[in-house]
């Protein structure tokens, strides 16, 4: 009787096991659009990379368009690219907000300086090509070379890698391709813009404007629609792009 009566429970933990293993869902079966509505109400980039790598269907829902860019966050520090690594193609990104290192592997940005402005990269090589490039996705847009810029042989900087000095964005290319790249630029730092379709970069004129002359500017930003810079002396100057473009056409 004692042996039937232990048989029995053995039995009956075994059924119970059973069950219970099949009641633990798999994940990898949510439906899609739940999938999408999970991702869009993730806030921090590094959620929304180990999101997109439990599995495939998760990855396929973690794309850029169901990004939610428009919460607020703190950005990332990009770190500098590390001297005699041997893996040169991987960057470090510090998190401000816990303190912790990402590592990523971007290909694009070896060997090349970086600038960034909403969420993009500006990188110039060492032969003065330029480009935007998205650090996660991948996406690259080519940029006309800086030796499309005005007065080029007068105005070029010692070392070609230093050419840009400061890029800004009017709005990400991830929402729409009707943006406009600001940038301080060469020896002189004028300012010169470049918009999509365009195969070199404008010059940005103020009034009196003569050929050669030093323009300098040491910053400039995006706001409210408008560009506005600050020259040498201080003065805060409102860059009308609108007057360059119907000089263009």
């Amino acid at each position: 009787m004692g042996q039937r009566r232990r048989r029995k429970r053995k039995t009956r933990k075994k059924r119970t096991l059973g069950s219970s293993t099949s009641l633990i869902p798999n994940w990898s079966e949510l439906q899609y659009d739940v999938l999408v509505h999970v991702a869009r109400r993730l806030n921090l980039i590094e959620d929304y990379l180990n999101f997109a790598a439990v599995c495939k269907p998760w990855r396929l829902a973690a794309t850029k368009e169901n990004f939610n860019s428009d919460l607020p966050r703190v950005p990332w520090l990009m770190l500098a690219e590390e001297e005699g690594s041997d893996v040169s193609s991987c960057r470090k990104f510090f998190n401000l907000c816990n303190d912790l290192i990402f590592k990523t592997t971007i290909p694009q940005a070896s060997g090349k300086r970086c600038l960034e402005s909403m969420g993009w990269l500006i990188t110039v090589g060492i032969d003065g090509e330029i480009s935007l490039l998205h650090p996660f996705s991948g996406v690259q847009i080519e940029l006309p070379h800086q030796n499309t810029t005005e007065d080029y042989t007068r105005n070029k900087t010692q070392y070609i890698w230093n050419f840009i000095h400061k890029a800004v964005l009017s709005t990400s290319p991830s929402k729409t391709s009707d943006y406009l790249l600001m940038v301080i630029e060469g020896e002189n730092k004028y300012l010169s813009f470049w918009r999509p379709g365009d195969l070199k970069w404008t010059r940005i004129r103020r009034e009196n404007y003569e050929p050669h002359s030093r323009d300098q500017h040491c910053d400039v930003v995006y706001f409210d629609g408008k560009f506005y810079a600050v020259d040498m002396q201080g003065n805060v100057l409102l860059r009308n792009v609108t007057d360059q473009l119907r000089l263009k056409e």
